[in-house]
């Protein structure tokens, strides 16, 4: 197993909740993950959308650009159409070295909704899954064929988000599709991350670490809240400070000699979790398990 440490921004500034350290500047962001230990970053909101200007950013802070999300509209969208999207977005994220492109069906997700419970989110059916997935194949062979990797991303609130959708996702994808892997948005969508993990480990191609507190998930769907409310009351942590044991995951990465990044992720409130102090307890805990 061949593997870096990165850090999303998102601890320190939330791209959907601007409450959420929307006035925390990234020069902070960045110069904190490096403090922290990391040495990659996945893209936020604040970062440059000019290649040159992402590239200086990157390097001025010593970090590499571990994934960037791409928000897919494959739904609504023609494949000719979502291509043309793509080719610029994968363009530029090679400029600056990166070479995994996080892919998301956000056409109709209800992650961002403060006003949609959990309950509405998107559901496709099995043939219009099919259809789904056999456009994203055509995604996935020309990001391949421009030296990049799409990963697609199972969310919370999104039309991939249970077991049993990942694995209809999977069913129609040819063998080479592979999943951005989060822990946390598969426990919190119902699965055993460590089983999940075991099922899918041929179809891992990018791995999101962030840990879940039990009370915090039950509640949410109990009282079905919206995605943004569970995230405001706490659901997400970074590794360690939750229910997830981690150490069993990382031996299935080191069985299938996993190559690439792990990222860690943690939606919640700086002012409440400070950014720094647990970016660094997530480093700490993961570098000693690996």
């Amino acid at each position: 197993m061949e593997v870096k440490l990165a850090k999303a921004p998102i601890a320190w500034s939330n791209d959907d909740l601007p409450q959420l350290g929307g006035d925390t500047p990234l020069e902070t962001c960045l110069s904190e993950i490096r403090q922290a230990g990391y040495v990659g970053t996945e893209m936020g909101g604040k970062f440059p959308t000019d290649k040159v200007e992402l590239k200086k950013v990157l390097r001025d802070f010593n970090l590499e650009l571990a994934g960037a999300w791409f928000s897919g509209s494959l739904l609504t969208d023609s494949v000719e159409d979502e291509l043309l999207r793509l080719e610029k977005f994968i363009d530029d994220k090679l400029y600056v070295g990166c070479n995994v492109i996080v892919y998301c069906e956000c056409s109709n997700t209800i992650q961002a909704k403060q006003e949609m419970r959990l309950s509405t989110k998107p559901v496709l059916s099995e043939d219009e899954m099919k259809i789904y997935a056999l456009n994203y194949n055509k995604l996935f062979d020309f990001a391949k064929q421009k030296g990049a990797i799409l990963s697609y991303h199972h969310h919370m609130g999104t039309i991939i988000q249970s077991p049993d959708e990942i694995d209809m996702f999977l069913k129609y994808t040819h063998d080479e599709v592979g999943l951005a892997f989060d822990t946390g948005h598969v426990y919190f969508g119902g699965g055993n991350p460590l089983e999940e993990i075991k099922k899918h480990k041929n179809r891992i191609s990018h791995v999101h670490f962030k840990d879940v507190r039990e009370d915090e998930k039950e509640e949410a769907i109990l009282k079905d809240k919206s995605f943004i409310d569970a995230v405001l009351a706490g659901v997400y942590t970074v590794p360690g400070d939750g229910v997830i044991d981690f150490a069993p995951i990382v031996a299935v990465l080191k069985e299938i000699n996993y190559k690439g990044w792990i990222v860690v992720e943690a939606e919640q409130d700086p002012k409440v979790a400070n950014p720094l102090e647990y970016a660094t307890k997530a480093y700490s805990y993961i570098t000693k398990i690996i």
